[in-house]
């Protein structure tokens, strides 16, 4: 399958890029990544990123014309559903291929690279850059750098449950090919600043815990009073997941009405079942459900609830 990538990647003079909507860190730098080895490899060839939403840390929207996108290789990263993409323009090109690590449900490439066992998107294109097929193109210290980044983003710095022996391999690799410093990247995702941390302090003291599942609702008053933007709030589920008692948690951020929610997992508790009852999906112990209703959040939550006081599920 990477030798078909790597071909489709030659064959076209013209290739854009997209992720999926509110991109985090993992969607948005194999973004970049995938932009600057096609970059660095092919100088022949115009390639742009799409998508409308930006990523708080760093962002890349280039200006795509449905010209444009109709006569190239659409490549979209990190986006398990076509109704997800950052620019629904992106079905209309000539053809489109997805590479992505969430659980598959939904084959909207000609070509789908998937592995649900990688830890993040950015994994998943490491691998195939650091593979035969790709061997004897140049893998710049750029490209090195925004890879590991976007595994350190997704993973929070190699805590979550589905950090491999290949997720730490791979890291490795990038960390000697690219002569990366690590503890400045590190740095760079993880760090706050001051604005931000006292955001995070007041959206942790909304935290109601019921048995062994934390969660926090935030409302439309709620972001405007924080002066906080849905994408930030969301990165502080992170934070409850420190809470050594809780084995569920979860974030809901109202949305003209509605309430996208967000739910991570210790190991034994897999929550993607629950999340696909209401419409959504993901990983076993990180998924999330769109376009709640109130009604629909509380049942939700009751059987995370339920869920959460036993040991293996």
């Amino acid at each position: 399958m990477y030798t078909e990538i790597l071909n489709k990647i030659k064959e076209y003079d013209d290739i854009a890029i997209f992720r999926h909507q509110r991109p985090d860190g993992d969607a948005m730098f194999s973004a970049l990544a995938l932009a600057q080895f096609i970059n660095d490899n092919f100088p022949d060839k115009t390639v742009k990123v799409g998508g409308e939403d930006k990523f708080d840390l760093v962002s890349r929207n280039d200006d795509l014309s449905l010209a444009y996108i109709k006569r190239s290789l659409a490549i979209v990263l990190d986006t398990s559903t076509s109704e997800r993409i950052d620019d629904e323009r992106a079905l209309k090109a000539k053809q489109l291929i997805k590479i992505d690590h969430h659980p598959i449900n939904d084959d909207y490439g000609i070509i789908n690279l998937v592995d649900a066992k990688a830890s993040a998107c950015s994994e998943v294109l490491a691998a195939m850059f650091l593979s035969k097929d790709f061997k004897g193109l140049d893998l710049s210290a750029k490209v090195c750098e925004y890879l590991y980044c976007g595994i350190i983003s997704d993973t929070i710095n190699f805590r979550t449950t589905n950090v491999t022996a290949e997720t730490l391999s791979i890291a490795s690799k990038l960390v000697k090919r690219g002569d990366l410093k690590i503890a400045e990247l590190v740095e760079y995702i993880m760090d706050k600043d001051i604005e931000a941390y006292v955001r995070s302090t007041k959206i942790r003291n909304l935290l109601k815990i019921k048995s062994k599942f934390g969660y926090i609702i935030l409302k439309e008053t709620d972001l405007k009073k924080l002066n906080i933007s849905q994408a930030e709030a969301k990165t502080n589920i992170d934070e409850i997941g420190k809470i050594k008692d809780l084995q569920i948690w979860s974030i809901a951020i109202e949305n003209e009405g509605l309430f996208d929610v967000s739910v991570r997992s210790k190991r034994g508790h897999t929550i993607n079942t629950v999340c696909s009852q209401y419409g959504g999906g993901g990983h076993k112990n990180a998924a999330a459900a769109k376009k709640l209703s109130r009604n629909d959040l509380k049942k939700m939550y009751k059987t995370l609830e339920k869920m959460s006081e036993n040991e293996e599920i």
